[in-house]
């Protein structure tokens, strides 16, 4: 499943990315954040309570507040931007399309900033900054190489939904889907076969012959090969057991979904743990016994290593009894101390409590009316 998915989006995808680096886009929304946090320095926490309350006056025309306030309000825009991962499922690609979700909220973000530009401002500082923002963000809305990619992107994931809703693809497992008992299964495998060639049957209908729309009939090709291919093992996994074996029937995973989502976790464990981005050199160090640590969490594998949860800090004392005179730098370094708290806060671009301020509903609500306001026309005669 995730194949398709990356043969169909992967390489407009890469695009995306290339081009938001090419822009800088990113690096330069985050320069903003951190001039205009640093700018409001020790009144950072006053700022955000202005945020909070101009979020929370709906009633009122979008307007941006004076002093400091409008300052904070521009940097809650830039950081809504920024917080664009919290559009995703964390899934991983090709189930979230982060960039996708990036080119989505700069063209709202812009839309928005256009419109506030348009309101009278005394503040000289708040318009400045206004007027900052939206240069930073209309290379994505005026600049052509954005928009094949984006278009190309957002076709293609559709077409991929509409598989994923076929084949009922459950990413992260439920307690509904894994309290159905094998027949319960087997009857769900017959609709999934059903759906999917519901669906191969409507793309063959779909698919255009001529015209211009080549990508779009490329894409409809791309996943008709994929399921005349791989179609059967989405839900030929009934195996009947003969008598003697106990009779019945037994279901097997239909995807490698368990093995990625185990290895996307260990992955996001060693980020955490290391602060790096790049897990290779992390990978080629870490033994093989490492992924057995997991198993802890099993009541059962605890039992038949140390007899029970009491015992195993004695067991780990053993493991490591003969090193623990040794020196751990890193431990050491752990231990140092370092800079405060507050120079972090005002300085970084999206720290936590203002991701949590710009991913309320109360945020979205007011970024998504103002960029839906249309500009003034002009009159043909005006001068």
């Amino acid at each position: 499943m995730k194949d398709i998915g990356k043969d169909l989006l992967c390489a407009y995808h890469d695009d995306l990315r290339g081009l938001f680096r090419r822009f800088k886009v990113l690096p330069r929304l985050r320069a903003l954040a951190r001039d205009l946090g640093r700018g409001l320095g020790t009144h950072i926490d006053a700022a955000r309570r202005d945020v909070a309350d101009w979020l929370q006056r709906a009633e009122e025309p979008l307007l941006v507040p004076k002093g400091t306030a409008g300052l904070a309000v521009v940097r809650a825009l830039s950081q809504w931007v920024l917080d664009y991962p919290n559009d995703g499922s964390d899934a991983g690609f090709p189930f979230d399309r982060p960039y996708l979700d990036l080119y989505r909220r700069c063209h709202r973000a812009c839309r928005a900033a256009d419109s506030l530009l348009r309101n009278p401002h005394t503040d000289l500082r708040t318009q400045q900054a206004l007027k900052r923002l939206r240069r930073h963000l209309e290379p994505v809305r005026s600049e052509l190489p954005f928009q094949a990619p984006a278009r190309i992107v957002e076709t293609r994931a559709r077409l991929f939904d509409e598989l994923r809703d076929a084949v009922r693809l459950q990413l992260k497992p439920s307690n509904q889907r894994t309290g159905l008992d094998a027949p319960q299964q087997a009857v769900e495998l017959r609709d999934v076969k059903k759906a999917v060639e519901d669906l191969q049957t409507s793309l063959q209908q779909r698919r255009p012959e001529r015209g211009p729309a080549q990508d779009t009939r490329q894409a409809i090709d791309l996943m008709l090969r994929h399921l005349d291919r791989h179609g059967p093992s989405l839900w030929g996994h009934v195996i009947a057991l003969p008598p003697a074996a106990g009779g019945g029937i037994r279901l097997v995973e239909r995807t490698n979904n368990l093995l990625e989502s185990f290895f996307h976790a260990i992955k996001h464990g060693e980020r955490r743990r290391s602060g790096r981005k790049l897990l290779s050199q992390d990978f080629q160090q870490l033994p093989a016994a490492a992924v057995l640590a997991r198993n802890l969490t099993k009541p059962d594998y605890v039992t038949i290593l140390c007899g029970a949860l009491e015992n195993l800090p004695r067991a780990f004392a053993q493991l490591d009894s003969l090193n623990r005179s040794m020196p751990l730098p890193a431990r050491l370094r752990a231990a140092a101390p370092t800079g405060g708290d507050d120079a972090e806060i005002v300085s970084s671009s999206l720290p936590r409590p203002d991701r949590n301020l710009v991913r309320t509903a109360a945020m979205q609500e007011r970024v998504l009316a103002e960029a839906r306001r249309r500009a003034p026309r002009r009159s043909a005669h005006s001068n």
